[in-house]
């Protein structure tokens, strides 16, 4: 029975760090298409952007807890279901397509500079991100120099405990860069604004790294796995010095 687990352990082992492999290769393509795509958002004067209009980019969490709170107390939902958000016509020099939840904002962007640093930061709806592709870089590196040395049957060495606190730190640097990256974003977006909502519209813009990078709490709980193994690494090393 244990020859057929260690079997497919090993091939899931071997596929994964092939997946890894892969994924690091394909974010060195990501990043040729990056530049042409920067070329081409820097010739284009339309500028689209998604929205989540249900709740701000920045400090999101707390929005959520005051809308919990009256939910509570008003013994229904907080916030309630909306129509189609209405533009202001063509003289609002913007416009907002019909999706009621994740309309999407488009506007002439004069400047090349602001819609290059849009791109940049992963808030055009077509575009990709320069921080998801260092992030699909970083991280597809560091699990494939871990599963590689697992594969090879040593997989508690110091070098794999760096590797988890690095992507640990990774993780953490990504979701602390997501706070500036939505103050650019108030910064370069015009302050239009709608009926119906709290905020000017960059206040609702989503970047498209938000579902690409795990919270703050995956990568907290991640560097305590990474200082534990690392601990075990170094009592394992005293214990056959000892012995």
């Amino acid at each position: 029975m244990a020859k057929p687990y260690h079997f497919l352990t090993f091939l899931l082992l071997r596929l994964t760090k092939g997946l890894m492999g892969f994924v690091f290769v394909a974010s060195g393509f990501t990043a040729l298409l990056l530049i042409g795509r920067t070329y081409e958002a820097a010739t284009t004067p339309e500028v689209r952007l998604r929205l989540d209009t249900m709740r701000p980019n920045l400090l999101g969490f707390w929005h959520d807890a005051q809308a919990g709170y009256t939910d509570g107390k008003r013994g229904g939902p907080a916030r309630e279901e909306r129509g189609p958000l209405a533009s202001s016509g063509p003289a609002a020099g913007f416009e907002l397509a019909a999706d009621p939840h994740l309309p999407l904002l488009r506007y002439r962007e004069p400047s090349p500079a602001k819609r290059a640093a849009l791109l940049a930061l992963g808030a055009l709806d077509d575009g990709l991100s320069v921080v998801g592709v260092l992030f699909l870089a970083g991280a597809s590196w560091l699990l494939f120099g871990l599963l590689r040395e697992v594969a090879a049957g040593i997989p508690f060495t110091l070098a794999n405990a760096r590797r988890l606190g690095r992507l640990a730190l990774l993780l953490l640097a990504l979701n602390c860069w997501r706070y500036v990256a939505y103050a650019l974003v108030w910064a370069l977006v015009p302050a239009y604004r709608v009926a119906g909502l709290a905020y000017p519209l960059s206040h609702y813009v989503r970047l498209n790294t938000d579902e690409l990078v795990p919270g703050f709490e995956v990568g907290f709980i991640l560097f305590v796995i990474a200082v534990v193994y690392q601990r075990g690494v170094e009592l394992s090393r005293e214990a056959e010095l000892v012995i």
